[in-house]
């Protein structure tokens, strides 16, 4: 077994049930062989796309480097 998978199940093996099915979507979505893309997006979650482009386009971002510095 490879160091990150032992270290993720020693993660698990520590979590609430609560965590785990907070965490259980997204497992499922790493393991399935065809990624699902979600397609029927609401107007809400659109526009809210549409303004984090822009303001990505402008320059208005958290870069991660400055997140790992905080």
């Amino acid at each position: 077994m490879s160091a990150i998978k032992q270290e993720v199940i020693d993660y698990v093996s520590i979590l609430p049930d609560s965590a785990l099915l907070a965490l259980k979507p997204l497992l499922t979505l790493l393991v399935s062989e065809e990624p699902i893309i979600e397609t029927d997006l609401t107007d809400e979650e659109k526009t809210i796309i549409r303004r984090g482009r822009k303001e990505y386009a402008e320059g208005k971002y958290v870069s991660l480097s400055d997140v790992l510095e905080m």
